[in-house]
């Protein structure tokens, strides 16, 4: 699998095309990504196809990311929404962004307001930025953290719960979360200079 090794936004899979490696026939364009609430995890794609119907694709059918296309195993991986188990499961930029996060104990975090997304080859790891306006990413007070961490969704997708001490352990940072979870950034590759003599 391309295209993995650092957090990024959802937002850089939406639009990307979405191909199958055993015809080369293309399905359509990624409309949004299905979200496992629990398990913090990638459940599928929702592709929108050239007749405008929506498909949904199992993660475990996608055979990598690539810079230009996603590729999937087969055509026959893609099912209409009402034939896939994935339609019990939300949909990220449609139902979750702008969910309001709660605490067990009744606080009110803030509204999810990013989805960020670790591709890896095992599973595709998700992650919430919460915060209540910009001020509070101006001011640090944003909040990183797992989407494993949800405790429970409301049907209509609009309030998550989580654990108590959810602020207390996210991270203010994007960059904090990446570099606690998966370590800091390999160094960048020294650039050699050439000098041409002159006589």
């Amino acid at each position: 699998m391309t295209d993995t090794g650092q957090i990024r936004t959802i937002d850089f899979l939406i639009g990307r095309v979405v191909l199958a490696r055993e015809t080369a026939n293309k399905l359509g364009q990624i409309y949004d990504l299905i979200v496992d609430p629990f398990k913090g995890v990638l459940g599928g794609l929702a592709v929108r196809m050239p007749d405008q119907s929506l498909v949904l694709i199992d993660a475990q059918e996608i055979y990598s990311f690539g810079v230009d296309a996603v590729m999937i195993n087969s055509d026959r991986a893609a099912l209409p929404v009402q034939d896939s188990p994935l339609k019990q499961l939300p949909l990220a930029r449609t139902v979750l962004m702008g969910a309001k996060v709660l605490t067990e104990g009744g606080k009110l975090l803030g509204q999810i307001a990013h989805i960020y997304i670790h591709l890896a080859p095992e599973e595709s790891l998700l992650f919430y930025e919460v915060r209540s306006s910009l001020l509070d990413k101006l001011l640090g007070h944003t909040l990183y953290f797992p989407a494993s961490w949800g405790r429970a969704l409301s049907q209509d997708g609009k309030r998550l719960v989580v654990s108590d001490d959810t602020s207390e352990k996210s991270d203010h940072t994007l960059h904090a979360l990446e570099t606690r979870l998966f370590g800091p950034p390999p160094e960048p590759d020294p650039v050699v200079t050439v000098r041409s003599r002159t006589h």
